[in-house]
C-alpha cells in the first residue's frame, strides 16, 4: 500500500499514522546519493535545500535497485519539500545532519513542510535532526493571525502501517507528544518498530 506522511512547519510532529518503511531489504545496491556531492546543497543556513533534495529523491525513485540519499552531518535550511513515489525500488533516507524549517509561519501556504506521497518500502534513519522552528515561530507576531499556525501543531494522513522502522531520529517540539500512532481495525499497524527517538 502507498503511503504519504508530513512533517509540519512549526514544530516536528511525527504522525507515524503516514510514514511506510522496510527494514532489512538489503544493501543500497542502487548507491549512495549524497545531496552535497552530488546536488550542490549548501550547509549554510540560507540556501535552500529543496532542489538538491527533490533531485536526489528523483533519481533514487528511478533507480531499479535500493538506494540511499544521504544528508550530511551540518546545518541545512530547507524551505518545504514534496517527495513523490512510487518508486521502483526501496529507499533509505539518512539524515545525519539538522534539516532546518523556514522560523517565519507567513512562509507555509499550507500547513505541511515536508510530504512523502505514495511511497513504499521507506526507511528513515541517520541520528540527524529536523527543526521545524516552533519555539521561534509560536513567539512571532505574524503566527496569531497566521491562517496555518491554529494547524500547525499536527495534520494526520490515515494509511495502514507495515514493516516500519524510524530509528535514531530526534526532533524538536515544544509539546510532549511528538509521535503519534492511532491503530485500528479499518487502519491496522504491523510490524511496526521506534528506537531512539
Amino acid at each position: 500500500m502507498a503511503i504519504q506522511f508530513n512533517f509540519v512547519s512549526s514544530m516536528l510532529i511525527l504522525v507515524l499514522l503516514s510514514i511506510s518503511s522496510v527494514e532489512g531489504q538489503g544493501g543500497e545496491g542502487g548507491g549512495v546519493i549524497d545531496v552535497v556531492a552530488k546536488f550542490g546543497a549548501k550547509a549554510d543556513e540560507k540556501t535552500d535545500l529543496s532542489k538538491p533534495l527533490l533531485d536526489a529523491w528523483k533519481e533514487a525513485c528511478a533507480l531499479t535497485s535500493p538506494s540511499k540519499i544521504v544528508i550530511p552531518k551540518e546545518i541545512y535550511f530547507l524551505s518545504k519539500a514534496t517527495l513523490d513515489g512510487p518508486c521502483k525500488a526501496p529507499i533509505k533516507l539518512q539524515v545525519e545532519g539538522t534539516v532546518m524549517a523556514p522560523a517565519d509561519p507567513g512562509a507555509f501556504k499550507e500547513p505541511k513542510w515536508i510530504s512523502f506521497n505514495r511511497i513504499e518500502n521507506f526507511k528513515f534513519s541517520g541520528g540527524g535532526v529536523f527543526d521545524g522552528q516552533g519555539t521561534t515561530a509560536y513567539k512571532r507576531e505574524g503566527c496569531k493571525g497566521h491562517d496555518y499556525c491554529g494547524l500547525l501543531p499536527i495534520e494526520e494522513s490515515k494509511v495502514k502501517l507495515n514493516n516500519i522502522s524510524l530509528k535514531n531520529f530526534h526532533g524538536t517540539s515544544a509539546r510532549p507528544e511528538a509521535v503519534k500512532i492511532i491503530c485500528s481495525a479499518t487502519l491496522p499497524c504491523e510490524n511496526v518498530e521506534l528506537a531512539d527517538i
